[in-house]
């Protein structure tokens, strides 16, 4: 069974195969694609996992970017480890550039010129027992 360009496999759903032909209802959780569940015509749910159940589990979200960039790239066939491998790849990416973004502000804070000598937040003492002179312009 394929949805949005993963495979699935259920031992129970193979004895299905084949004996109707209307569509089956899917339901799954965008955040996990790693596993859908099938009503089979009994009318009972069974879980279908990822047909190489070596593979990490991906958002839906990130497999269809992932199919979108495969496509740009030319790539007519996508699998489900060619979809999970290019998620993972693009992880990668985020992470990089978040840790890059991290160091970058961490460098900038320390090498800020500061406009006066005294640390931040530190205020000067106000005497407010004498009179101050008021002075109009």
């Amino acid at each position: 069974m394929h949805l949005f360009g993963l495979r699935y496999w259920s031992a129970v759903l193979s004895a299905d195969v084949g004996r109707t032909k209307r569509r089956l209802i899917v339901k799954y959780d965008p955040r996990d694609m790693s596993r859908v569940f099938v009503r089979r015509p009994s009318g009972n749910f069974v879980e279908a996992r990822y047909a190489d159940l070596t593979l990490p589990q991906v958002t839906l979200h990130e497999a269809m970017t992932a199919r979108r960039a495969l496509r740009e790239k030319g790539r007519r066939e996508l699998g489900t480890r060619a979809i999970v491998r290019t998620v993972l790849e693009q992880r990668a990416l985020v992470e990089a550039s978040a840790k890059k973004t991290a160091a970058a502000k961490r460098g900038r804070s320390r090498t800020q010129a500061r406009p006066d000598k005294r640390e931040p937040g530190t205020l000067r003492g106000i005497d407010s027992s004498k009179p101050v002179p008021f002075v109009e312009d």
